[in-house]
């Protein structure tokens, strides 16, 4: 087929066809030359640079970064940014050539970031554009990592995870020789919406990452929020977070860091506030009565304090809480595959089989008064569902005998 005409409307609805299969793709390039435009913003729509052999690659492939495809690009992730950085340095703008970057994933090995600073200058060429900032495993700049989020007008969704971001000064191009100007562009009048999630968990504690985000301009406005807290001092620190989102949240799940209590809570919510343990202790309470348009509240069981953590912050939950629909207890598998026949309260001591029984009491109540039906998630139900199953039963025999219990 020498010379393959289609009119542009029907070669446009079959790439668009053809736009989640990429070796379709790849033939209609080998068709005719002006089939390569229209399959080129579908081929070249997500760009993983994992290594520096693939950045290197891309640079050998298309050796003019102008006449490049890289203007189709909209999820962008580099696992190798300083040699992303360098390559930009060495071209005078080869970042420059991805124009349409939504979604950023800067990912840096663990094992190969250097203790020297890392710069985030170059990539502020993609601030105008980006949705998603993604950002792991970085020693950065506080002031770096937060102009990056201030220059960025359409930024909605934020992850910072695992780095180590202080204020440190930065001894590169992004500041001048007297440390006193940030060679930044100007930061846009409009300040970003944020209105989509918020991931943050910074080893070593949040303080410096959660003080400046409760600095930007114009307030918070995320709908999903998820934190790993490391300290105790991170749950204020995550109580300031919803108080300052709590007209917009609907989703907030906290999970606990293993170097920590053992204790997870995971919360679906929309709500007006919600008050958080003021200590990482088992024994403290959280408060939910505030959380008054609360429709999922998830907890994972940890250790043996957390039976009593877990009756308490239920007992927290009023009649005001009218859109509350489920209730769900995550258990551990050595709670659930005991043998049957065995003897679970003596396995588990009499003390920790008895406050098993108060909240299966306590769940009962909540059945009976307004049809929520409890959720008990086990990891080994399929494999093990006769153990799984007589296991519950002698943890929670009334909600389990009435069938008014589903397992996952």
């Amino acid at each position: 087929m020498s010379n393959p005409y289609l009119p542009p409307e029907i070669l446009d609805c079959v790439v668009d066809l053809l736009h989640n299969d990429p070796e379709g793709l790849k033939t209609c390039c080998l068709v005719s030359k002006s089939w390569v435009p229209r399959t080129r913003r579908y081929l070249f729509v997500d760009i993983k640079f994992r290594t520096a052999s693939d950045l290197m690659a891309w640079k050998k492939a298309f050796p003019d970064s102008a006449n490049s495809p890289a203007y189709h690009v909209r999820d962008l992730s580099i696992r190798c940014p300083e040699f992303a950085a360098a390559a930009d340095a060495e071209e005078g703008g080869w970042i420059q050539a991805f124009s349409g970057v939504a979604t950023l994933y800067l990912e840096y090995n663990q094992w190969l970031v250097s203790t020297r600073t890392t710069c985030l200058a170059p990539f502020l060429k993609f601030a105008s554009t980006l949705k998603l900032l993604y950002i792991s495993t970085v020693r950065a700049p506080c002031p770096q990592l937060f102009d990056f989020i201030r220059s960025s007008p359409l930024l909605e969704d934020v992850t910072v995870w695992g780095c180590d971001v202080s204020f440190c000064d930065c001894d590169d191009s992004f500041y001048d020789d007297e440390n006193t100007h940030r060679l930044t562009p100007d930061l846009p009048s409009t300040p970003p919406p944020l209105t989509g999630s918020l991931k943050l968990g910074v080893d070593g504690g949040m303080e410096d990452t959660a003080r400046r985000l409760l600095e930007l301009p114009n307030g918070l406005h995320f709908r999903k929020l998820k934190f790993w807290w490391h300290d105790e001092e991170d749950l204020w620190w995550i109580t300031e977070f919803v108080e300052e989102c709590s007209h917009t949240l609907e989703n907030l799940r906290i999970v606990c860091n293993s170097r920590c209590t053992p204790t997870g809570i995971h919360i679906y919510i929309h709500i007006n506030g919600l008050l958080l343990p003021a200590d990482g202790s088992g024994s403290a309470s959280i408060n939910l009565s505030r959380a008054t348009r609360l429709k999922h509240v998830a907890f994972r069981y940890g250790g043996s304090q957390d039976v009593n953590w877990i009756i308490g912050a239920i007992r927290t939950i009023t009649p005001q809480h009218g859109d509350l629909q489920r209730i769900t207890i995550h258990l551990p598998s050595r709670l659930t595959s005991f043998s049957v026949g065995t003897n679970v309260r003596q396995a588990i001591g009499e003390g920790i089989a008895a406050q098993w029984l108060d909240l299966d009491r306590l769940l009962v109540e909540f059945w009976e008064s307004r049809s929520i039906r409890p959720r008990l998630g086990c990891s080994k139900l399929e494999e093990k569902r006769e153990s799984v199953e007589y296991s519950i039963g002698c943890l929670f025999p009334e909600i389990m005998e009435r069938g008014i219990v589903d397992l996952f």
